[in-house]
């Protein structure tokens, strides 16, 4: 692994190999396919070299505004996707609506985004907040405190809803659905949580 120019910064890359790796499995998991575990899992690992090769330029950032763009994006990330959850919630309220929507070729659209937003906070924009603002105390506390409910989020999406959605698609009963409802609500709840930390964390290094 590739030698981190300060010194704070080595414990947090010793976890990142491991984590990448879990992560990616997670990932595959979450597709029910042991195939898609173990893809996933060699994508974990190969970010997380990617990462350490990486890391000595990144750091190089960390006394400019990289460490403030990488945070409001990751905030306006998982705003986005906040939103586009609310949206299903609030124009298929009830479970058969939302049982019909995910099991409609116009869940394809929703689906998309996600796929394509979650990684993006999930493997590029909260590493790097982490990385760029780890030399500072104050921001540094406030965005463990984000990452590690944003993560925690991302394990229950993996283990729980994913599965639970692609279940679907081959029926679901509608007490099913309505669970997975209501502790969508509190998900999203925890979306909420995540973009107020990012936003503190901006604002307390103005301070």
């Amino acid at each position: 692994m590739t030698t981190l120019p300060h010194p704070a910064s080595r414990k947090p890359m010793l976890i990142v190999a491991p984590l990448a790796v879990a992560l990616g499995a997670l990932g595959g998991l979450a597709a029910d396919s042991a195939p898609f575990v173990g893809v996933g899992a060699v994508t974990g690992l190969v970010w997380a070299g990617l990462a350490a090769l990486l890391a000595r330029p990144l750091l190089r950032l960390r006394d400019t505004m990289a460490a403030d763009f990488a945070i409001l994006g990751a905030a306006f990330v998982v705003m986005v996707t906040f939103g586009a959850g609310l949206a299903q919630h609030v124009m298929y309220p009830t479970s058969e609506a939302y049982l019909g929507l995910m099991q409609s070729p116009a869940s394809g659209g929703a689906t998309g985004l996600f796929m394509a937003l979650n990684p993006l906070a999930e493997w590029l924009l909260v590493p790097a907040a982490l990385a760029l603002a780890w030399h500072r105390p104050r921001q540094r506390r406030l965005l463990l405190a984000a990452a590690t409910v944003y993560y925690l989020q991302r394990l229950a999406t993996y283990l729980y809803f994913a599965p639970t959605v692609l279940s679907w698609s081959q029926g679901g009963a509608p007490a099913g659905v309505q669970l997975w409802i209501t502790l969508d609500v509190a998900r999203m709840a925890l979306d909420l949580i995540v973009v107020t930390i990012l936003a503190t964390a901006v604002i307390a290094r103005k301070r």
